[in-house]
């Protein structure tokens, strides 16, 4: 007996395939390869092959409203291990798209945004004396602003604009 291919025909589904690259997502057969793959899944929480299960079932606000997406770190080695060339980074960036374009960022990431467009870089909080020291000592700059100008650009770009293009 030849068994028939599930095609997910969820409205999520179709919305995620509706944009490019997002058309990949129904050839996930949910083998837990990616998740095994994973950097980030071991010694975590990072469930990438659940997050699919809930794309594929059409759990859209329990996606929306994790923070899961969020956590990949695009580094497709679950796509150099996929059997069927699922590029999960894709999918998830799309995901990640749409909670910004409804403005369900999770907090924890709002939070880490605002921080670099307001200091310039993450680790400002970090940053000490003996940090500034041992740069100068490197011949680093030690001044903390070295990226304002980008990060002033991509916050007029990306966040100033009332949602055009997220």
């Amino acid at each position: 007996m030849v068994r028939q291919r599930y095609t997910p025909s969820s409205t999520f589904v179709k919305e995620l395939a509706s944009l490019p690259g997002g058309d990949i997502i129904d050839k996930c057969i949910e083998c837990g390869v990616c998740t095994a793959k994973c950097a980030i899944a071991s010694g975590s929480e990072y469930n990438p092959r659940k997050v699919v299960q809930q794309i594929l079932v059409g759990a859209r606000e329990i996606v929306l409203g994790s923070t899961q997406p969020w956590l990949c770190l695009t580094c497709q080695l679950c796509e150099s291990e996929c059997q069927y060339g699922v590029n999960l980074s894709k999918i998830f960036k799309l995901v990640r798209r749409i909670t910004v374009r409804e403005g369900i960022i999770p907090p924890v990431f709002v939070e880490a945004a605002e921080t670099i467009f307001e200091d310039g870089w993450l680790l400002k909080r970090a940053y000490t004396d003996f940090v500034a020291d041992e740069r100068r000592e490197l011949g680093l700059s030690s001044r903390l602003n070295w990226n304002n100008r980008y990060t002033s650009r991509v916050s007029s770009k990306y966040f100033n604009t009332g949602g055009k293009n997220a």
